[in-house]
């Protein structure tokens, strides 16, 4: 019935209905992924469960981590991030959920990481210390340090273009602040172009990059984005990755800019990172008003979706970087048979 009716119907009426159908698709889905939004992400969920928990508390020990990395330490930093962390942990604990959880013990870890810093500059830090004498007892030796944040020596960084891709994803590490020297613009050019090779639907590759050179202009948009706040020494060169809406289909790839533009860009560290080359992962999470600032700023198209900002640079003689500890894949790998 339907190829009679294409062979009957002139072709601008089945395309007026196909494109009918796509819109109602897309109105369909879009509301679909609002209830979905609002019902499990935690910051407007009544009803926190366990996940929604371990990743409240990951957030802030996070922030804590990127304190203590700090080139440019502040003691006393983190007194918001604190107050979100302790409580949550409160509340984990009072809901009975399993203590012996990575992240919850990371938690702990962290905080332990910042008092013992804070003694070694005689510091007075005793609220946080009452804190940790609260959940120290819950801390399993094996992750005391498992969380907090670790000092490289320039010198004992291995020749990143040697390593097996196992050992390079190991190795790798967040640098937020950076060395004097510059970084070459072909050695970026070539990594831009060795993670073309990623897989995108259908080879549509609807990634795009963004090299920003201008300091005063990454300055802007660095004030904007918010997550280099006390880093960025050195930092002269800043990417942009976006993706863009123009080569989708539809509703049903509303989410597909997203998975092609994250898949081109962690291709784009580990290429850049494979040329002995710092990067730091810069989120484009944005409100309204400040996505609109950033695409004034560069001058963006509305049709591109912001994927990530990366930060490069050399690295500096003494590398600090969070721990940044990763779960371990039994805890959220499903095996169907």
């Amino acid at each position: 019935m339907r190829s009679i009716v294409k062979k009957v119907l002139p072709k601008i009426i089945t395309d007026s209905i196909i494109k009918w159908r796509v819109r109602r698709s897309i109105t369909e889905l879009y509301k679909y992924d609002k209830r979905r939004l609002l019902k499990y992400t935690y910051n407007v969920n009544d009803h926190l469960s366990m996940e929604n928990l371990r990743a409240k508390i990951t957030f802030h020990y996070h922030s804590i981590e990127k304190g203590l990395s700090n080139a440019n330490l502040r003691l006393g930093f983190g007194e918001k991030a604190f107050k979100e962390l302790f409580w949550a942990m409160d509340k984990y604990v009072m809901e009975g959920f399993e203590v012996k959880d990575f992240r919850f013990q990371n938690a702990i870890s962290v905080i332990n990481s910042y008092v013992e810093l804070h003694r070694t500059y005689g510091y007075d830090v005793r609220e946080i210390e009452s804190y940790l004498k609260k959940y120290q007892d819950y801390l399993l030796k094996e992750n005391e340090n498992s969380g907090g944040y670790m000092i490289i020596d320039k010198a004992t960084l291995p020749n990143f273009k040697e390593l097996r891709f196992s050992e390079l994803a190991f190795n790798r590490h967040s640098v937020r602040d950076f060395g004097i020297k510059e970084v070459d613009d072909n050695k970026i050019y070539e990594a831009i172009n060795v993670a073309a090779k990623s897989p995108s639907v259908c080879n549509r590759q609807s990634w795009k990059v963004y090299l920003i050179k201008s300091t005063k202009l990454i300055k802007k948009v660095l004030k904007q984005q918010g997550g280099l706040t006390g880093n960025g020494d050195n930092l002269k060169k800043l990417l942009l990755i976006t993706s863009d809406k123009q080569y989708m289909t539809g509703g049903t790839e509303r989410n597909q800019t997203y998975i092609d533009g994250g898949l081109y860009t962690m291709s784009l560290l580990y290429a850049l990172e494979s040329a002995n080359i710092a990067t730091c992962t810069l989120n484009t999470s944005f409100s309204l008003e400040k996505e609109k600032k950033i695409r004034e700023l560069l001058n963006i198209n509305e049709s591109e979706d912001f994927i990530a900002f990366v930060a490069v640079g050399t690295y500096p003689e003494l590398v600090k970087v969070a721990k940044s500890p990763r779960d371990n894949y039994s805890s959220f790998l499903t095996v169907i048979e």
